[in-house]
């Protein structure tokens, strides 16, 4: 027996008795973006199109991205940390790639639907359509990104233990999403300095990708492809710390 269906079946049961509360965030997080940082933006951003059908992007990132991340990084922590699961994990056929895989799947599974509710709050709050093509182009980016910080987030789940610190690097990591990278301050507005670093990180591309569908901008796909080739290497590395952590393979 695949021994990832076990982990997967205690996902989905731990899913289903926490529905209630998890659907509720899911509705409240887009809005809450969507009324708090977009809204008062608007006021004081001007662009040629209208600005909260623009920031729409930077609301499914930040929404989908930091539940994919929060989610891996929470249970890996508690794994690894609070409820020291990991020493009864270790003493089962479960390998560290299993273990790995099943709390990435995680992250994923929550980050979709968060990324599915928040896409259809914004497109009512906006009146915006958007054509089946826009959403496959969308869907495909938004799906290596949630990869991406869920992948990070078991990392960082893995590595940091102290409580307060983790919730540090969550603001920052927010922070950073929302006003860092032209999710809700377009980047012409940045001083060239710091655009020259944050242009050099792939998930820049990436997260414009997902902007430039809303404008109907060729895609990048040089960016999407060196997003999910960043997102495999921080995935070997995870791996490989895991060695050292745990125990090998």
């Amino acid at each position: 027996m695949n021994p990832l269906l076990p982990l997967f079946k205690r996902e989905l049961l731990e899913f289903k008795k926490h529905v209630f509360p998890t659907v509720l965030f899911w509705v409240l997080m887009p809005i809450v973006i969507h009324t708090f940082l977009a809204i008062p933006l608007s006021r004081i951003i001007t662009m040629d199109i209208r600005y909260l059908n623009w920031s729409a992007g930077g609301i499914w990132i930040t929404a989908a991205g930091m539940t994919a991340f929060l989610q891996s990084a929470s249970r890996m922590r508690k794994i690894q940390f609070e409820s020291q699961q990991i020493d009864a994990l270790l003493k089962s056929p479960i390998s560290n790639l299993d273990l790995l895989i099943i709390n990435i799947a995680r992250g994923m599974m929550y980050g979709i639907g968060q990324f599915i509710v928040a896409i259809l709050i914004t497109s009512t709050l906006n009146n915006e359509y958007l054509s089946l093509s826009s959403i496959l182009i969308i869907s495909i980016q938004m799906f290596t990104l949630i990869l991406h910080f869920s992948v990070v987030g078991t990392l960082i789940g893995m590595l940091v233990s102290n409580g307060i610190f983790f919730v540090n690097i969550s603001f920052i990591l927010f922070m950073g999403i929302t006003m860092g990278f032209g999710n809700f301050i377009p980047l012409k507005y940045y001083p060239y300095s710091f655009l020259s670093v944050v242009n050099t990180i792939p998930t820049t591309a990436a997260f414009e990708n997902v902007r430039s569908v809303i404008l109907h901008n060729p895609f990048n796909w040089a960016g999407f492809f060196l997003t999910l080739f960043g997102t495999i290497f921080i995935g070997i590395i995870t791996l490989i710390i895991s060695h050292k952590i745990f125990r090998k393979i």
